[in-house]
């Protein structure tokens, strides 16, 4: 069988046979992204960890700085508030960012946790609901 060449003499690959290969590449990476995508948290994952870190920083700082602390639920957001010994009056926490969310439910036992300088809790339940998903954090 002879191969086909070109009037100068040099041998490659023909129009056609560059597209299908590209094609053939556009294709799989099309499936490559599509599995990428599904291994992605949901919005719902996300809050219950950035909650979960929220507590577990609010303990830290109450131990370390020997403070009382509150978190608090309300409005779709999580904030932190500090009590200042002198006055007795709540302030927000600067250091511990406010968490917030939206069209996502979080139904709490308690609007209102506390958590002391021992880094001892209030017992609390939140439950995350979003669509089908739902998810539980607790404290005893």
């Amino acid at each position: 069988m002879k191969i086909l060449t070109s009037t100068t003499g040099s041998k490659g690959f023909t129009l056609i046979e560059l597209l299908i290969v590209l094609l053939i590449i556009g294709i799989t990476a099309s499936f490559a992204t599509l599995g990428l995508n599904n291994l992605r948290p949901s919005e719902a994952q996300t809050l219950v960890k950035q909650l979960q870190n929220q507590i577990h920083r609010s303990q830290q700082s109450a131990q370390l700085k020997n403070i009382n602390l509150r978190l608090i639920i309300k409005d779709n957001k999580s904030l932190v508030e500090q009590l200042n010994p002198t006055t007795l009056q709540w302030l927000e926490n600067s250091e511990i960012e406010v968490i917030k969310w939206q069209d996502i439910v979080v139904d709490s036992s308690e609007s209102v946790i506390n958590i002391s300088p021992n880094s001892h809790t209030s017992p609390f339940l939140f439950e995350i609901i979003d669509g089908n998903e739902s998810y539980q954090l607790t404290a005893q």
